[in-house]
């Protein structure tokens, strides 16, 4: 009987290492791109509300991040830091472009969210309406960089689907829905703090639950996907 080779790295132990690994270093390099949000309570205090403008670098951020995630499963990564860095610089002025209208919607909801007075039944229910809504666009906007992530499409095709993508994978909109208001609950019980340590394991649970809206797209809108199906249906 012929012994089977066993190649250095091929272990699932290895490969969960490598993963956990991978995971870390993109939650860290998230972080460090997003340094000035880390430090906006400090910074608040020197320049003003100018600090909220730290939040500008978060979408290209998160579109790198799910650029890295995306292959590391597949084990296609160079290393999650090479991935990151590319995307980052390739991707950084579509994600802007695509980001900036979705953060301007999501700062309007949280302003009108703080602003309410008082506790009586109507402001309790506009209260629960906003963060619905606010969920609902923090959800678009995530499958928004995850698909600039991941296709080479036009930034208002980007708004298009990642608006249709809600209706169309509902699975894949509530599970996201679902992981953001569970994270946002946990940060408030806790401390926001603890996003630093989670925010790279909260944003690969969340691109491994769009994996389905992910094939989607790439199955419906992407012109390989057709090829090379019709190469492969056999001819009648």
């Amino acid at each position: 009987m012929a012994a089977k080779d066993t190649q250095y790295g091929s272990g699932p132990l290895f490969k969960v290492a490598g993963l956990v690994y991978g995971v870390m270093v993109g939650g860290a390099l998230l972080v460090l791109a997003n340094a000035l949000v880390v430090l906006m309570p400090l910074l608040a205090g020197l320049v003003g509300p100018v600090a909220l403008l730290g939040f500008v670098l978060v979408g290209p951020s998160v579109v790198a991040c799910c650029y890295a995630f995306n292959r590391l499963p597949a084990r296609e990564d160079r290393g999650v830091f090479h991935d990151f860095v590319k995307s980052y610089r390739g991707n950084f002025g579509q994600a802007l472009a695509v980001w900036l209208p979705y953060a301007a919607l999501l700062a309007v909801i949280g302003a009108n969210l703080t602003s309410l007075p008082g506790s009586s039944p109507e402001t309790v229910a506009a209260r629960i309406g906003l963060v619905g809504l606010g969920l609902l666009v923090s959800t678009a906007a995530l499958h928004a960089m995850m698909l600039l992530a991941r296709f080479n499409f036009r930034t208002v095709d980007i708004y298009r689907l990642s608006i249709y993508s809600l209706g169309a994978r509902k699975r894949v909109a509530l599970g996201n829905v679902g992981i953001l208001f569970i994270a946002g609950f946990v940060l408030i019980s806790t401390s926001v703090w603890l996003m630093l340590f989670a925010v790279g394991l909260l944003l690969y649970l969340l691109c491994m639950n769009s994996r389905p809206l992910l094939a989607f797209v790439e199955e419906k809108f992407t012109v390989a996907a057709k090829v090379s199906a019709a190469a492969s249906s056999p001819v009648g």
